[in-house]
């Protein structure tokens, strides 16, 4: 079955003349391809399906991806490259959104741990760098920005930077990589923490509370408890779990984008401290979206509360097909 969706998506989807996947299958545009935003669930659901079923044909695929993605890649951003939010922009622009380059750089690393490939754990490295070195808001009292443009800060790619940060320190015990997490870690506690939730809000200036930024802090947790052997963080991740499940019970739908990036790292934490809870929050949300997502042409293209979407838009039908990767991906809990 999964095999089949990624035919039927890449027979939608798939730009021949681009070599590459359309944002929507049948909205024409001077920009017609795939964002980076839309790439990120595409990307991650080749790459789950591939770790829950590492045949060749899974894991090639996931290289073929990884290798398109690549052209979001703009090597002539200043002062370090950083990744687009379009492809093939290199030359072209100096500008780029710290977010999309977060989401890349996560992709990235899941990449290679179902490949082993080291070019994507180089993808994911240079990812990391430019958030850290080009998003710091070091003149300006510390963060992230959400774009080059330094409009404003935002937790979104700080979430996804630290988060970021800890996987690659587990993989390569290099201390930069800890001492960078522990500091946009240290800065959310400080600056961007919602105390009335016990969650992380968006910013230092908004006490908004969002799932996905949730979830990516509390897989930076769960991993840094991993690389360190350091329980607090183990801690730290259940206490942040716990809240999210209060901020967002069950019947709390955003978008599929969003909510599978939350519920992602609650399977993450799960396979660490093994609270079966964790497991079946996500387990539900998945049974809702195989009941409610699917169109009449059985293509998940609508919400998981059975809504319609956006148009047949690409990151619709890539994140729910992600959630079920993962899911398949991932031990189930004891009954």
């Amino acid at each position: 079955m999964p095999r089949l969706r990624q035919l039927r998506r890449r027979r939608r989807w798939w730009n021949a003349g681009l070599a590459w996947y359309d944002k929507y299958p049948t909205v024409p545009g001077d920009l017609p391809l795939a964002t980076a935003w839309d790439a990120f669930p595409l990307f991650e659901a080749y790459t789950a399906i591939a770790l829950a079923d590492p045949s060749p044909a899974n894991v090639a695929a996931v290289t073929d991806f990884a290798v398109g993605a690549e052209r979001y890649w703009n090597p002539d951003m200043y002062p370090v490259g950083g990744f687009t939010f379009y492809p093939d922009l290199a030359g072209k622009t100096n500008s780029a959104f710290f977010d999309d380059t977060g989401w890349l750089g996560v992709a990235f690393f899941d990449a290679y741990r179902a490949t082993k490939d080291p070019r994507f754990l180089h993808d994911a490295i240079r990812a990391f760098r430019f958030i850290d070195i080009v998003g710091w808001a070091g003149d300006s009292g510390g963060g992230i920005w959400w774009d080059t443009d330094h409009q404003y800060k935002t937790a979104e790619p700080l979430a996804a930077a630290a988060l970021l940060g800890g996987e690659i320190y587990q993989q390569t015990h290099i201390k930069w990589y800890l001492k960078e997490t522990k500091k946009l870690l240290a800065w959310a506690d400080k600056h961007a923490w919602n105390s009335a939730r016990g969650l992380y809000a968006r910013s230092d200036t908004s006490d908004t509370v969002m799932n996905y930024v949730e979830g990516m802090m509390i897989g930076a947790q769960t991993m840094l408890c991993r690389a360190t052997r350091d329980l607090s963080r183990c801690i730290r991740a259940e206490q942040l779990a716990r809240a999210a499940a209060i901020a967002f019970p069950s019947d709390y739908h955003w978008a599929p984008e969003t909510d599978v990036i939350y519920l992602r790292w609650m399977l993450d934490l799960y396979a660490k401290d093994h609270n079966a809870r964790w497991y079946a929050l996500v387990d539900a949300k998945a049974q809702q979206a195989l009941t409610n997502a699917k169109d009449v042409r059985g293509l998940y293209t609508k919400r998981w509360d059975g809504q319609l979407a956006s148009n047949d838009r690409l990151l619709t039908i890539a994140a729910t097909t992600s959630l079920f990767g993962w899911m398949a991906a991932s031990a189930p809990a004891p009954h």
